[in-house]
């Protein structure tokens, strides 16, 4: 084989061993639902996975968007979140972006529009961050299954018209902390608990909540068990 046919077999088997993929793996004892938003690219929606089952959801290599879950679903009807999303039922969001920069990915969990199961996302290069959010107890507005309503919201019916209305919510111009969200950032440090908890327009506190990983092989892993406390 010559010098350059091995580096073109080189530089293929790179391309394999780091080809995009979001791997869903459920390690929650009941069935969820994943309903998927995309801003660019494709992605497979309305996904069940059963308790202690996988799926790949086939990702195009520039997709950008979020991994939405639903609990107790039948049909578009949720115990906790829906095709909906607007956090009137809460439900924890995986957001990711393979698009920005080709061979790279962006990632990190949302609390806004609440939380219903655990969350880690991890790379296959285990030098990129997992980040990882469990909430056991404490909830400052519980909901039901378990579930916690926003951080933006006082109360139950504060979320009625949504987390993040229009109009401007609990979330300070949509954009800084709730009214609970030191209980989300003091519990899942590397989660976002209002929209700029990274810092953006100076608000703070300004946590580790995104990553950008070189390795795009993902997984999203529900009801991990475990908490990340990775500081920035």
């Amino acid at each position: 084989m010559s010098k350059f046919a091995a580096l073109a077999a080189i530089v293929a088997a790179a391309a394999v061993a780091n080809a995009q993929s979001l791997n869903v793996v459920n390690k929650c004892s009941e069935g969820v639902t994943i309903f998927t938003q995309t801003s660019y690219g494709t992605i497979d929606n309305n996904v069940n996975i059963g308790a202690g089952a996988s799926a790949d959801l086939n990702i195009s290599n520039n997709w950008d968007g979020a991994v939405n879950v639903g609990t107790g679903c039948n049909g578009s009807q949720c115990t906790t979140g829906g095709p909906t999303w607007d956090g009137q039922t809460p439900f924890s969001r995986a957001e990711f972006n393979f698009w920005a920069v080709p061979g790279e990915v962006t990632y990190d969990i949302s609390l806004i529009y609440g939380y219903n199961v655990g969350m880690e996302i991890s790379s296959a290069d285990a030098s990129c961050d997992a980040y990882a959010c469990t909430i056991s107890s404490g909830c400052p507005v519980p909901g039901p299954d378990n579930s916690c309503y926003s951080p933006c919201c006082s109360s139950v019916s504060a979320c009625s018209g949504g987390a993040l209305p229009a109009g401007g919510g609990g979330c300070v111009s949509n954009a800084g902390p709730g009214p609970n969200s030191p209980f989300y950032y003091n519990t899942c440090t590397n989660a976002y608990a209002f929209p700029d908890n990274d810092g953006a327009a100076g608000y703070t506190p300004a946590d580790n909540v995104d990553y950008t990983c070189g390795n795009t092989a993902i997984t999203l892993t529900l009801c991990p068990g475990t908490t990340s406390n990775i500081p920035k």
